[in-house]
């Protein structure tokens, strides 16, 4: 039997299948394994076409995409019978309202013993409730799976075929689509490969070419990830939860849960993949790992599972973990084990009661107490619910590992990528864990650095503001800036920027020009005023204080054509440095205000003055010993909360407030006074706070946070 082997490699990953000339190599498996292939994003129609290339030979079509079905649910099948009885969609959309799309027939019918509204309109509609059940379940449409391909073996029982011998093909545009489903095929016995495209590869690839090009060392995954692989400061950053930009590791969520696990090897940072889902975390096997980890619990090993679980402190983390428990214990063969795990998780009762007596069998006769097997069946039956596969763990969390060593020993070329991509209601959070890491700044935008994307000064560790990224200047504007300084030099000061991008004369700020100056050039006044607002002008200009882009917008509207008005720049505010660096960081998102100058500017009671100033970035210590003390800071979002009082039963109202000191954020809390403060607060967005706050410690935020007790002082500026 011949078994060709091929590989194909990309920057990222490693993709390989093999085939028998009889068909797929038949091993004691239990069932053929899905193939999870992930790419970068931007290669993956490379992949495609060389398995086309590779395997569409002599004339023989055997890759194809599979296809997917929506069926019938309760929902769509009440809507779709009522309308061919022209009943109103007004009432078929009341009735819908109240039903769970999981329901079945005979949870339809309890409903009606109990509900009124279902009853009456089975009473008034009785031919719709006859005409469901049989479509219940039907397939309702037809469309392409968004990354399974498809490929059919070139021989079957000695003869050469395609794939429109083994299973039926339709055609979709221009691909060819099975009429089966992925799950289908599988049970058919044809392996199903699924080709992803994922962004964080395509971001970790334009890191290491970045690398590569700047400090000229080569590096790829396979090799940082072999050689590189239990470096302790790589695990500090991640302990610490410095994990934006990280694959799989930069949502909220994970980050408190990794802080709490603190990884200081691989295998716990491949655990953490799986168990940061669902499933475990609600049956505790996330949380018993952690304190485990963390010597809180003392793990419990059940017989014959010490040799099994000993990596994961007794939990059943992963797929393969339970059939081999399954094997050991209940003398499945390892078949059995990945079959047992694919019938529990699917819930298909029949072959789980017949692995159940088998199991149980098994068990006595390798001389396993009865007890101690009831409870690993129990286990078994509740891991396979949410277990998951540890190849899929292990790619993901090596992966993970491979970009925060990157951040870690290259931070300028890893976040100036991050940045590109960076949403921007997260950008705060990766501006504060960049200054945090440290090894590179970041900068406010250039005129004569910045570009379309974030543009990075490899020799001294900076990283310069995206023009993109400040409003009124699209991506015409952008390049066209950016063509300009290319093709006829840097910009020596303003006026020469203006006189070299603008060829007409603007009535103020707000005016946008004629659609044949627009179309000849699409930078506008305002493109102008807001890159003076974003500072990009002060390099070459010698600005040495934000005060002194005053100066420069005078400048800019007297050579556009017009006068600076008062409607521009109010007149009270030309002499605050808050109102200026408030605007840099309302028209390009970069930007920090001295709010501790604010404060200390401010008239207050003296009462107030007694009270220790709070820095954000000190809330982070959970010895912190302040409990009371003054912030000041910007207002994020406003929101109206409600709780039931235990006692009274009554609903009580009150404010959360998210703040932010520059990158720092933190929310506020606001109990008895509420009723007083919502009117004015609701329409406080943007604002800034002075207020008295009360300091706790919060388990879930992981930081100290604020609350306003009765009658404290609180003033909006």
């Amino acid at each position: 039997m011949k078994i060709l082997h091929i590989t194909h490699k990309t920057n990222t990953q490693l993709v390989s299948d093999c085939y028998a000339g009889d068909g797929y190599v038949k091993r004691n498996h239990g069932s053929l394994p899905d193939i999870d292939s992930d790419f970068s994003a931007v290669r993956r129609d490379e992949v495609k076409e060389y398995l086309e290339r590779r395997y569409n030979k002599d004339g023989l079509q055997r890759v194809f995409s599979a296809g997917t079905f929506t069926t019938e649910k309760i929902k769509s099948v009440i809507k779709d019978v009522a309308r061919t009885h022209k009943i109103s969609q007004a009432t078929t959309n009341y009735l819908t309202a109240i039903l769970d799309d999981k329901m079945t027939w005979t949870d339809l019918m309890k409903m009606a013993s109990t509900d009124k509204r279902m009853r009456d309109f089975i009473q008034k509609y009785p031919d719709v409730f006859e005409e469901i059940l049989p479509i219940m379940g039907q397939a309702r449409s037809a469309g392409i799976h968004a990354s399974a391909l498809i490929i059919t073996p070139e021989y079957v029982k000695g003869e050469r075929v395609e794939c429109f011998d083994l299973l039926p093909i339709r055609k979709m545009g221009n691909l060819l689509v099975s009429e089966i489903s992925g799950n289908d095929i599988d049970a058919i016995g044809i392996l199903k490969n699924d080709v992803l495209g994922i962004k964080e590869l395509t971001r970790l690839s334009d890191t290491l070419n970045l690398v590569e090009s700047e400090y000229g060392i080569k590096y790829n995954i396979l090799e940082i990830a072999s050689k590189y692989l239990n470096d302790e400061k790589v695990f500090k950053i991640i302990r610490d939860g410095n994990t934006q930009g990280v694959f799989q590791m930069g949502g909220e969520g994970i980050t408190k849960f990794i802080k709490r696990l603190a990884p200081d090897n691989i295998n716990d940072l491949i655990a953490s993949v799986a168990l940061f889902r669902p499933g475990p975390l609600d049956s505790g096997a996330a949380d018993n790992y952690v304190r485990a980890k963390r010597g809180e619990y003392e793990p419990t090993y059940l017989w014959g599972t010490y040799e099994i679980l000993k990596d994961t402190f007794a939990q059943m983390v992963y797929q393969e973990q339970i059939s081999r428990v399954a094997q050991k214990v209940g003398g499945l063969s390892l078949g059995d084990g990945v079959n047992l795990v694919k019938a529990l998780s699917k819930k298909k009762l029949e072959q789980v009661r017949k692995f159940h007596d088998k199991f149980f069998a098994g068990a006595k006769h390798n001389g396993c107490p009865k007890e101690a097997a009831d409870q690993i069946w129990s286990n078994v039956e509740d891991a396979a619910k949410y277990s998951f596969n540890a190849s899929h763990a292990t790619a993901y969390g090596l992966t993970a590992y491979v970009g925060a060593w990157l951040k870690t020993y290259y931070p300028t070329a890893f976040y100036t990528v991050v940045l590109r991509d960076q949403d921007e209601d997260k950008m705060a959070v990766l501006m504060n864990e960049i200054k945090t890491v440290g090894g590179t700044e970041l900068e406010k935008p250039n005129i004569n650095i910045s570009g379309e994307n974030f543009t990075a000064d490899f020799k001294n560790n900076k990283i310069y503001w995206s023009l993109s990224r400040i409003k009124q200047l699209g991506p015409k504007a952008v390049k066209y800036i950016v063509q300009e300084r290319n093709l006829y030099g840097e910009f020596y000061n303003l006026e020469d920027f203006i006189k070299r991008i603008f060829k007409s004369k603007f009535k103020s700020f707000e005016d946008e020009g004629t659609a044949e100056v627009r179309e000849r050039c699409p930078v506008t006044a305002r493109s102008v005023r807001n890159l003076i607002f974003a500072g990009a002008f002060d390099q070459i200009e010698n600005v040495g204080s934000v005060l002194e882009r005053y100066g420069l917008l005078e400048s800019a509207a007297s050579l556009l054509g017009f006068k600076l008005s008062e409607k521009d720049i109010p007149e009270e505010m030309r002499d605050k440095h808050y109102w200026w660096s408030r605007q840099q960081i309302a028209v390009s998102g970069h930007g920090t205000i001295d709010y501790k100058r604010i404060y200390d500017n401010l008239e207050k009671p003296k009462s107030v003055s007694v009270h220790k100033y709070i820095e954000f970035s000190e809330l982070n210590n959970i010895f912190y010993e302040v409990r009371k003390g003054v912030i000041c800071a910007a207002i994020c979002s406003v929101t109206d909360r409600s709780y039931k009082d235990r006692r009274t039963g009554e609903t009580k109202h009150f404010g959360k407030i998210e703040l932010q000191q520059n990158t720092e954020t933190n929310t506020l809390t606001i109990w008895d006074d509420w009723d007083i403060w919502k009117k004015e607060l609701r329409k406080a967005e943007g604002r800034m706070i002075v207020a008295v706050v009360n300091i706790k410690w919060s388990d879930y935020d992981e930081k100290n946070t604020l609350q306003i007790g009765k009658s404290s002082f609180l003033k909006l500026i």
